[in-house]
């Protein structure tokens, strides 16, 4: 359970803090304006990454006890996360930002005790210290500022990370690393949060300081991961678990150096620049590249153990596949071409006639209200700390109704949301305690919300509901779950995928006001407190 509850603190909490600070960023200062090299064409807040630092650091801070690495871990946050602010306000010269950095990784590797204790090749070889530390440095350098730099398309850098630090904790957990699993799911949840204001077309940006604290995080827990959490994966896993923005960064400074420029100097010779050079639109640009991280990560994750050669000879393969395919385009006049089919024309115009996005949200929330009356009512008895968070939770959504605070409707998706999952968690427990019929029946249930769900997001107007590439990534990485070996007596993975398939149908509902939105509103708030009693 402190799995969930790390993970929805952190998303909480920046879910909240970016509603704020998107509102306050005009009067302080933090606004991103558009310039020949930036691809939005107006001016966007540019403060969505402290919500997210804030998010992941209270989350880990309230929930966790924290060893000396870790602390150390916070500390150089806190410093990237100053210099980033810093930087959002007024453009800092890179010799600064650079200063930051290495404050942040000097705390570290100084305080905290990291550094790259083994080599491809030499692992039974001590390493010296004057070898050891330089190539921290360079390393979490890389990390951090690969990172910041691929931080060019609404999504893309919260993406590309959310994926590498799914693959650490799944690492992580292999060898019973909690403390490290739980930090990755506070940064998650933190990046999930973000998200929520940041796919295409986004509302909020997360400036350096938001793309500076993804970038040194992977690092630093990638290196944790390989060095102290699970010795036996192969030494440098961590490249092919950071993945692109390494071999992005790479590719744009060693062209500019070529051309004669600085490698410092801003310019649109990224990936995703050459990907929208090419005919792809951002939704593609972007989906294509979760695609080409994914194959990173899941390569990681899948080679592990295997011999380094193995690995280096796949990521190098990949790598050059990257680097080749923007000049063979070129030479061979490849572009995307795109237009709308005979059956995407069919399906627009059944839509039309059939009213078909309007039925199924009636029916979702017939199933929905239904599962979580009925889960709760049934349920088993819960932790007695859960009677604590349903009535914060329930508390801190009335106080913001009876303010009138805009907050409120935020609030109100979180209980939500929570209520579906603790609901799906007390049900999971029942069925290990006592198997009944409607427990195996289960599945077919969840089976038709997702179908229901799948007619009425293809056929929903463009204005009212879309699916956006971080839901794609979202359940990548749940199916991915669904595959891995399952540690517990309570499988987790599957808990994720019916909770992801109930909060979608719910999301899909809740995007319009109406007496079927107010339904899953109700019967989720009567679900909430009924678990809540049954604490007691």
């Amino acid at each position: 359970m402190v799995h969930f509850v790390v993970f929805l603190t952190a998303l909480f909490v920046t879910m909240v803090l970016v509603a704020m600070f998107m509102r306050l960023a005009p009067r302080l200062g933090f606004v991103d304006l558009p310039d020949g090299r930036k691809i939005h064409r107006a001016a966007i807040p540019r403060i969505g990454g402290i919500g997210m630092v804030i998010g992941a650091v209270v989350s880990v801070l309230v929930w966790l006890d924290l060893s000396r690495s870790c602390e150390m871990f916070l500390y150089g946050v806190g410093v990237i996360a100053a210099f980033g602010l810093w930087d959002d306000r007024v453009d800092l010269d890179y010799r600064i930002k650079f200063a930051g950095q290495l404050l942040a990784i000097a705390v570290v590797v100084g305080l905290g005790g990291l550094a790259v204790e083994r080599l491809p090749g030499f692992e039974n070889s001590e390493i010296p210290w004057l070898v050891s530390y330089p190539l921290t440095v360079f390393f979490l350098l890389g990390a951090t500022n690969a990172t910041n730099l691929a931080d060019g398309l609404d999504g893309l850098a919260a993406g590309l990370s959310l994926l590498s630090l799914a693959c650490i904790a799944f690492l992580a957990d292999l060898a019973e690393g909690d403390e490290l699993v739980f930090i990755s799911l506070a940064i998650i949840g933190a990046t999930l949060g973000f998200l929520r204001y940041n796919t295409h077309p986004a509302m909020v940006f997360m400036g350096d300081t938001g793309s500076q604290f993804l970038g040194f995080s992977l690092g630093v827990l990638a290196l944790m991961l390989t060095e102290h959490v699970n010795t036996a994966v192969t030494p440098g896993l961590a490249l092919p678990i950071l993945g692109l923005p390494i071999i992005d960064t790479l590719m744009v400074m060693g062209q500019r150096i070529a051309e004669g420029r600085s490698p410092f100097k801003p310019d649109k010779n990224h990936f995703h620049h050459k990907l929208l050079a090419l005919g792809f639109d951002q939704y593609e640009a972007v989906l294509a590249i979760y695609a080409i991280q994914s194959l990173f990560v899941i390569s990681a994750y899948l080679l592990r153990y295997e011999s380094l050669w193995l690995i280096a000879a796949l990521y190098l393969g990949l790598s050059a596949a990257i680097v080749l395919f923007y000049p063979l385009a070129r030479i061979t006049g490849w572009r995307l071409r795109r237009g709308v089919s005979p059956l995407t024309g069919f399906l627009k115009r059944l839509r039309d006639r059939v009213r078909l996005d309007e039925i199924p949200g009636r029916i979702l929330s017939l199933l929905i209200t239904g599962f979580l009356i009925t889960g709760s009512v049934t349920a088993k008895e819960l932790a007695p700390d859960i009677r604590y968070f349903v009535a914060v939770s329930l508390s801190t959504w009335l106080a913001a109704r009876l303010l009138r605070l805009s907050i409120a409707r935020w609030i109100e998706r979180f209980v939500i949301y929570a209520c579906v999952i603790l609901v799906i968690y007390s049900i999971e427990l029942s069925a290990i305690m006592e198997r009944h019929a409607w427990h195996q029946g289960l599945k077919y249930f969840f089976l038709v919300l997702a179908g229901v769900t799948a007619v009425g997001v293809r056929f929903a107007r463009p204005d009212y509901f879309s699916v956006t590439p971080s839901d794609f990534l979202v359940l990548a990485i749940l199916l991915a779950a669904a595959n891995l070996p399952v540690f517990d007596e309570v499988n987790f993975a599957k808990l994720a995928i019916q909770s992801a398939v109930v909060l979608y149908g719910a999301e899909f509902v809740l995007r319009k006001r109406s007496a079927a939105a107010l339904a899953i509103s109700v019967g989720a708030m009567a679900a909430f407190v009924i678990v809540g009693i049954k604490t007691f």
